[in-house]
């Protein structure tokens, strides 16, 4: 059972799930040649088929948004984090490469779409509003996304790019989870159990 969402947690989830993704996605071309062997032609192949995955992810969201909003948020996110750690971890293979690009273009699109039905149902006013506040803070995470990548990629190589995002994205979730996470009785009850 997950925890109420409010707008603010939506937003800050949707802020570092972005920033995540575009920490590796700015570099997924530089990843795809150097670090998995494919040829121009393969990645450009690999695109359409990061692009189907999202599609895909989006049609199937989509048809279940409504009715397991938070459970839909949350798997998005989490499904984007296993991507990206995946190609960090498995990228210099490339069948596993192709598994992982397909399960982080099949997020992509739905971790904005949830993030956007969150924040419209918890909007505090106008929805407008909070349909601007989404675009921002996905615009604001992608450029941070590619900035954080670009401090990355001197320090390292273009793999911690997906290990950085990754690990944001992770973040992400916990945010989403923070609410859900077992906690101690407090004082009062402890007290008054006998």
């Amino acid at each position: 059972m997950l925890a109420a969402l409010t707008f603010n947690t939506a937003e800050t989830a949707g802020t570092l799930s972005a920033t995540g993704a575009f920490t590796g996605y700015t570099y997924v071309v530089t990843f795809l040649g150097d670090v998995s062997g494919f040829s121009p032609d393969a990645v450009s192949v690999l695109f359409v088929v990061f692009s189907v995955a999202c599609l895909a992810g989006v049609s199937i969201t989509g048809a279940l948004l409504d009715r397991f909003p938070q459970s839909a948020l949350v798997t998005a996110v989490a499904t984007q984090a296993v991507g990206m750690l995946g190609l960090y971890a498995f990228g210099v293979h490339p069948v596993t490469t192709v598994m992982f690009l397909v399960l982080m273009g099949g997020a992509l699109g739905p971790v904005f779409m949830t993030t956007q039905n969150a924040m419209l149902h918890y909007a505090p006013g106008r929805t407008d509003i909070a349909l601007a506040a989404n675009s921002g803070a996905y615009n604001a995470g992608i450029a941070a996304g590619a900035a954080l990548g670009g401090l990355v990629l001197p320090l390292a190589d273009v793999r911690s790019t997906f290990l950085a995002g990754g690990l944001l994205t992770v973040g992400s979730c916990v945010v989403l989870l923070g609410g859900q996470l077992p906690r101690g009785r407090r004082r009062s009850e402890r007290s008054t159990r006998r």
